[in-house]
């Protein structure tokens, strides 16, 4: 669209436009916008919700205390109020949804004075649905939380609250019409009285408003707010305030249905790496700046992705933006920041308000174009140097950039390599050493996919020393890149550069340590764990009982005890000496039983099995064995103990014979359901995908296993110490095991014991909790019930179990990292 003026949605006076000629502007208004700011408002008022629903069920003392307090001045209300009861009526029900629509009419909004309505009939809804459900689920001691007591007891959820909180909501932002604001002081006054009077409880009149909230705020998201952003006049006014007079304003950035017109390419470019809406816009002096305008509504939505990025990433402090204005300053500080410290960056040339709008005004690079539209030929190694340089000079003055990709980099068009780093919203003065470090990776992944991994190799080389390589190499992982490299690394994802660059690291620097640093908190496999950890955690605590555990403690043999604490001991040698066995380096000892032990103190935070197996890989490492010769020790190591297991459980079986639990189990069953299980697995595997999959998870496992298997087999005495150590181990857990039942007076038959703890420990493996918390006890409860123990004595016998071989490692185990880390081992 080519117009004069823009004209801009919503009341209110203009600010002062452009003086002189008509300013052309290109751009595309957009009158509703759907805020992001409301959909988290509405998502905290649910959380509010439930929050006031718990603390009513299971809080009924406190939430009825608060309203007694509140009604006893009801007799000085009732002496200053005539009728309270009438008036907390009339101001909710005439007064408040009066002064809306007639303000809203006023201004002439037939449109939001639908929105409005729809919005009170559906706070209206959801409060009669909630009443429902109440009475339908609810628990008495909630039911009489929320109950009024002034006519018998009965539950009092005031729907024309809710439906006039609604309306108030979706008439607009609090902080936008005074008529809005004092609306809503008016319904919390009315409030007040209610509560203060009897007509309707503390609890209920927070809920009942939170209601309409939900259903206001959902109106408003849904159908969308008039935006109160900065087009056309407003625009072209808040640039000249900031110094320029523009004549011509084009839309540089796509949204909705808006294309920009043809624009040169660092316009294109730095639009698309801008959060805002960017405009290429012409002074009268035929200057050409680059305008951002950052918008209010989409704010909050900024603010949650660096919150987000920062909760979930591990060194990453990115600033708190609690505002529009501290933001833009923020971005400004850290252009100006990197362009005294001599980097070539956009300069902030000015900054200026209008309506929702902050507008930044930057000087735009001249004669340059990004790096990802530079022909390859042109890739020259002074221009790959050239990059290089300007990283470090922000770097020397401990600035960050954070997201530097081939459109964050501009390259001049001349023959001299000059390069411009832009768009600077993420980044960072006084920033950390991970940080800085990020970048270098970012710059070396975007490199690689622009010149392959050996130019970029060579570049870095050119530019660091082996150490600071070394130091930024464990970041070459797909989640510290920004997303243009990312897109790029998956759209080439056969060529794998990530690991090639990470193995060309290791060509040239073999004794430096490039294992992955893990820089993530938490991701979807985390939450996953945390989840079910919380689970099976609830069900074994609401099925404990104390009295039991201190009944079957005081009945409980204590020399058997102490027995399992020794088989514990047990354990750790056992684990240290397959460690030693299949270690391609030489191991001290007294360090390597360490390592077992300080697992214990990982396994809190880690799965069942990972802890030992990433601390081993650790130590590996750390003594002068290669990353994937580390790997391969260390799954060389579980796949030992797998078939040490397996083959210990058919010994087992064969030696006792017709004793035990497999005795009374049918063997035609078992035949014919090992059979089916077998024919299931055969006919999967004649299915392509399916066969590809099962590859794709065992061949990586084989690929890293037989080579090192291969170099153990030449060494007969190493595999059979690796055998004995993985044994050890095996029958040091299930000798705990059968001391604590012992200690119990339980005599369960060898082999019935040994599927018990095996099925135990089996589902702790697949169940990803912490150490297999939670699972493994109610696996070996269960499994033990199912034996004939009594239920209560099986869950004592095995609580006290998991103590001993669990818990009792974590102080052990602490102490071990602690002194490891000192020494340098891990």
């Amino acid at each position: 669209m080519v117009a004069d003026a823009v004209a801009t949605s919503g009341a209110g006076v203009p600010d002062t436009p452009a003086p002189g000629p008509p300013v052309v502007i290109i751009d595309s208004p957009q009158t509703r916008v759907h805020r992001p700011a409301d959909l988290v408002s509405m998502l905290f008022a649910a959380l509010g919700i439930t929050l006031i629903l718990l603390l009513a069920a299971y809080a009924q003392a406190t939430s009825e205390g608060v309203t007694e307090d509140i009604q006893g001045i009801s007799s000085i209300v009732q002496r200053l109020l005539v009728a309270p009861v009438n008036i907390f009526s009339g101001l909710v029900t005439l007064v408040i949804p009066a002064v809306v629509l007639v303000s809203l009419a006023v201004r002439k909004e037939p449109r939001r004075i639908l929105e409005v309505i729809g919005a009170a009939a559906a706070g209206a809804v959801l409060t009669g649905l909630a009443a429902l459900l109440l009475l339908q689920f609810g628990s008495d001691e909630l039911l009489e939380s929320l109950s009024s007591h002034t006519d018998g007891s009965r539950l009092a959820l005031p729907a024309y609250v809710a439906a006039v909180a609604a309306m108030l909501t979706a008439a607009g932002r609090r902080s936008a019409r005074r008529s809005i604001r004092i609306s809503w002081n008016i319904l919390w006054i009315a409030a007040g009285i209610g509560v203060v009077t009897g007509i309707v409880s503390a609890p209920a009149a927070l809920l009942t408003i939170l209601i309409g909230r939900v259903a206001g705020l959902g109106m408003r998201y849904g159908v969308g707010s008039t935006a109160d952003r900065a087009y056309g006049d407003l625009l072209a006014g808040a640039i000249v305030r900031a110094g320029f007079e523009p004549r011509r304003i084009v839309r540089a950035d796509a949204s909705g249905s808006y294309t920009p017109p043809d624009l040169d390419e660092v316009t294109v470019a730095m639009a698309n790496t801008r959060a805002g809406r960017v405009y290429e816009v012409t002074t009268r002096q035929n200057h050409h700046l680059l305008v951002i305008a950052l918008d209010g509504d989409q704010h909050v939505a900024g603010f949650l992705t660096k919150f987000w990025r920062t909760l979930r990433l591990r060194g990453i402090n990115t600033r708190a933006d609690v505002s529009l204005r501290h933001s833009a300053e923020a971005t400004a500080l850290v252009s100006h920041a990197a362009r005294t410290a001599g980097v070539r960056a956009a300069r902030v040339l000015g900054m200026s308000t209008a309506r929702d709008t902050f507008v930044l005004i930057y000087q735009r690079p001249p004669h340059a174009r990004p790096l990802s539209a530079v022909e390859p030929e042109q890739l020259t190694d002074e221009l790959l140097d050239a990059i290089w340089a300007e990283v470090k000079k922000a770097h020397a003055a401990s600035i960050s950039h954070r997201a530097l990709g081939a459109d964050t980099v501009l390259v001049g068009t001349g023959d001299e390599p000059v390069v411009w780093l832009t768009s600077w919203e993420f980044g960072e003065v006084a920033s950390s050493d991970l940080a800085r470090r990020i970048d270098r990776a970012q710059v070396l992944s975007m490199l690689a996919t622009l010149v392959g991994t050996e130019r970029a190799l060579d570049s870095a080389f050119r530019s660091f020393s082996h150490e600071e390589i070394g130091q930024f190499a464990p970041l070459l992982q797909s989640i510290s890149l920004p997303r243009i490299t990312r897109q790029e690394l998956k759209e080439r994802r056969p060529e794998k550069l990530l690991e090639a660059l990470r193995e060309g690291i290791l060509q040239r620097l073999p004794n430096v340590d490039i294992e992955t640093e893990n820089i993530t908190r938490f991701g979807g496999r985390t939450i996953i764990t945390a989840v079910l950890g919380v689970v099976v955690v609830a069900i074994v605590v609401f099925g404990f009982n104390t009295q039991d555990v201190l009944d079957g403690l005081a009945a409980a043999n204590p020399w058997w005890l102490l027995a399992a604490v020794a088989w514990l001991i047990v354990t750790f040698v056992g684990a240290a000496l397959a460690m030693i066995a299949f270690s391609p380096v030489k191991l001290p000892w007294f360090r390597v039983i360490l390592v077992q032990i300080a697992a214990g103190y990982v396994a809190l935070a880690v799965p069942a099995g990972v802890g030992p197996a990433a601390l081993n890989a650790r130590m590996l490492t750390k003594r002068g064995a290669s990353a994937p010769l580390a790997v391969a020790t260390v799954a060389l190591i579980q796949v030992s103990g797998v078939v040490v297991t397996v083959t210990g459980l058919v010994a087992l079986t064969l030696v006792t014979g017709s004793t035990g639990t497999l005795s009374f189990l049918p063997s035609t069953a078992i035949l014919i359901g090992v059979g089916i299980s077998v024919g299931v697995v055969l006919l999967a595997l004649l299915v392509p995908r399916v066969r590809k999959f099962a590859m794709q998870r065992v061949r990586p496992m084989l690929s890293q296993t037989w080579p090192r298997l291969s170099q153990i087999l030449g060494q007969p005495w190493r595999l059979l110490l690796g055998l004995v150590g993985n044994l050890l181990l095996t029958v040091g857990y299930v000798g705990a095991f059968h001391s604590v039942l012992e200690g119990f007076g339980m005599d369960i038959a060898l082999i019935d014991l040994a599927i018990v703890f095996f099925v135990g420990n089996t589902v702790g493996a697949i169940i990803p909790t912490p150490g297999g918390l939670g699972a493994i006890e109610l696996a070996l409860a269960g499994a033990l019930t199912a034996t004939g123990v009594p239920q209560a004595l099986s869950l004592t016998a095995v609580l006290i179990y998991r103590f001993i071989t669990y818990w009792l490692r974590v102080p052990l185990g602490y102490g071990a990292l602690k002194y490891l880390e000192r020494k340098g081992e891990l």
